[in-house]
Formats: C-alpha cells, sequence, structure tokens
C-alpha cells in the first residue's frame, strides 16, 4: 500500500497559510487559499511573516525546502528516498532542516507554489511533471528565483525545463528517471498475456504528451510479432474512467492501457478497481502499483530517484546554484509482476517471463 502522507510540523502563520493540503489547514482554509486568485491576496495571508530562516536554540540556521507533488491518490516512493538520502548527509528534520510537504490536486499546483516563493523556502522539489511545471512557473521572475530540484519528469530538455542536462543554466535541475517505455510495455504485455488481442488504451487529450504517446502505442503495437488492436478512449476524470469501464461489453478488451501521463499520475488507484471489477488485467508504471493489483509495470525504480535527488537539495542549500549542478540521469528501470493477480485473472504467464521480473507478487 502506499505511504499515508507524513503529517510534519507546520511552524507559524507562514506555514498555516501556505498549507493546501496533508497538514494543518482545514478545507475551508484551503479553497480560501485557492480562490484568492492573485499574489497580492496570498501575500495578504502572509503579512508579519518573516522570509528568514527559523534558528535553533543554539543558533545553527534551519532550512526550509518545499516539497510539492500532485497526484492525492499516492504518495511516491521517491520522498522516502529523499528523506532518507538527506538524513544521511547530515540533515536532521527538526534541527537543521525543515521538510513542508504538500500533496495537491492538479488545480492546486500553482497557488502552492507561489505560496513556497513568497514564503522565501530556501528551495523546492517538485515531483513529477505537473508540479514542476507550477514551480518553474512561479518561478520564472528574477526576484523570485528560488532554486528548484525536479524529481523524475517526463524529459527536462524537451519540457524547456534545462537547455541540456550537462548545463541546466537556469534555476531548476535534478534527477531525470521517467522514461516513456510504451514499446517495451506492450511487449511484455503481449509476452505475459498469450491471448492478449484488443487493448483497451486510456488517453486523456488535455495532457499535451498524449499525442506524441499516441502515436508510439500505434506504432510499436503494429510492430509485435501479433499486432495489437488499440482501442482509444479518451477520459479526462474520474467520471469518464468510470463511464468507459461501464460501457464495456463482455469479451470486448483483453486488457487495459493506462497511456497519458495525466491518468497514471492521478487515477491509477481508481483505474487498478475498475479493471478488476471488469476482469481485465491492466499494466502501470511502478512496481508501487503492481503490489496493489496492477498485472505488471515497467519503469523506473523511485527511491533511487529520491536518494539522488538528496544530493541535489544538500548541494543547493549549501551554496551552488542549480546552474551549476548537471541533470543526473538514471537509466535503471524495474519490471514487476504479480501473480496473485494473474491467477485470479485466469493468465498463466511464461517461466520465461516471470524469471526475469525485477519484483514478483504472489
Amino acid at each position: 500500500m502506499p505511504a499515508t502522507p507524513d503529517r510534519w510540523p507546520v511552524q507559524g502563520a507562514c506555514r498555516l497559510a501556505g498549507s493546501v493540503r496533508g497538514t494543518a489547514i482545514r478545507p475551508r482554509a484551503r479553497a480560501a487559499l485557492l480562490a484568492l486568485g492573485s499574489a497580492m491576496l496570498v501575500a495578504a495571508l502572509l503579512t508579519g511573516c518573516t522570509s528568514s530562516n527559523d534558528d535553533d536554540a543554539e543558533g545553527e540556521t534551519v532550512k526550509r525546502v518545499g516539497l510539492m507533488h500532485v497526484g492525492i491518490d499516492h504518495v511516491p516512493s521517491s520522498l522516502d528516498g529523499l528523506k532518507e538520502g538527506l538524513a544521511e548527509l547530515g540533515w536532521t528534520e527538526g534541527m537543521n532542516i525543515e521538510l513542508i510537504w504538500r500533496n495537491l490536486e492538479p488545480e492546486e499546483a500553482a497557488a502552492q507554489a507561489r505560496v513556497f516563493v513568497l514564503d522565501r523556502v530556501d528551495a523546492i522539489v517538485a515531483f513529477e511533471d505537473k508540479s514542476i511545471e507550477a514551480a518553474q512557473a512561479a518561478t520564472g521572475n528574477e526576484d523570485d528565483r528560488i532554486p528548484i530540484v525536479f524529481l523524475h519528469p517526463s524529459d527536462p530538455v524537451r519540457d524547456g525545463l534545462v537547455e541540456t542536462y550537462s548545463r541546466p543554466s537556469g534555476n531548476l535541475t535534478g534527477v531525470f528517471g521517467a522514461r516513456d517505455e510504451v514499446d517495451k510495455q506492450l511487449e511484455l504485455y503481449q509476452l505475459l498475456v498469450p491471448n492478449l488481442r484488443r487493448v483497451l488504451t486510456l488517453v486523456d487529450p488535455t495532457d499535451k504528451r498524449t499525442e506524441r504517446l499516441l502515436k508510439d502505442a500505434r506504432a510499436a503495437a503494429a510492430q509485435l510479432q501479433r499486432p495489437l488492436e488499440l482501442d482509444v478512449r479518451e477520459a479526462s476524470s474520474a467520471q469518464d474512467l468510470r463511464r468507459i469501464f461501464r460501457s464495456l461489453r463482455p469479451g470486448e478488451a483483453d486488457g487495459a492501457f493506462l497511456l497519458s501521463p495525466s491518468l497514471r499520475l492521478n487515477h491509477t488507484t481508481l483505474t487498478i478497481q475498475l479493471a478488476r471489477r471488469a476482469r481485465l488485467p491492466v499494466q502501470a508504471h511502478r512496481k508501487e502499483w503492481v503490489e496493489q493489483g496492477a498485472l505488471f509495470s515497467y519503469g523506473i525504480d523511485l527511491p533511487l530517484v529520491g536518494r539522488a535527488g538528496a544530493r541535489f537539495v544538500d548541494s543547493i542549500l549549501k551554496g551552488t546554484p542549480p546552474a551549476d549542478l548537471p541533470v543526473e540521469v538514471i537509466p535503471k528501470l524495474e519490471f514487476a509482476i504479480n501473480l496473485e493477480t494473474a491467477s485470479r485473472l485466469g493468465i498463466k504467464p511464461p517461466q520465461e517471463i516471470i524469471i526475469r521480473a525485477d519484483e514478483v507478487y504472489r
């Protein structure tokens, strides 16, 4: 099961005003924050708050780091990796560092990023694309150039986060490990499910990455030894996904595939539940979802990304500009299988595929 969001302490009015989700602020106050609509009104909430760092009893400077992630149905395991890495580097929460965690709905990201800027945190760690985009937009002005460490974006160069891996040039740098290995995922899907012919392919038309990924998926499906038919259905919300699965007729699809990153980040838990009721296998992009019931995953090792990200935070808090820290590329990808799910669906994965898996859930 995914980790429960840590209820890290929120100190002072600045933290209270900046809390959008997961800590001390109540739902009514959160709604008020989102309704502000302008930086001046957000700043009014922060009136009287100091932008300088707090000190502990011995006078040691306490660094404050804002952590933000979009996708409230889960907490990325890279968060634990980041915390562990920071502890190993000598950063002790409550002594010399304060970690301000916010897990957000998509529409909350821009407001929260701006609050971090107005509260003058020492650095922002942004997990995945939506949070990264919000943090980048909030720090676009010269006076707001708070350092940002990004973790597992889709593609930092293509998405304009950095100029090159070796020369980030701006106020963003971090760890790149996320790759959309659609061709490999479809290949593994067919190897695991020998009778796979027609795949319910779920796409979000509002996600700017969908067009490219759908083109890649169609090309990959056509090149398999047994070409797959992709039954493409559009969904942008939980309601859309429920409607699609309710409309399926028996035998209409042999499996489900979450293609758009926005759907994977916000609706994987729901899709696993819906696929279970429909008695369909579904793929995932990370092993944490396989543990929850997806048939398989092929993707990055998130704790490893988080530990690497801790080194970036450490360097930035010690004074190194992000532009001087080349992006770290982590090539390791993991293949995980859930044999209990396979058995429940009457699927018998070949033994030669099982032994290739990095993680097997039984």
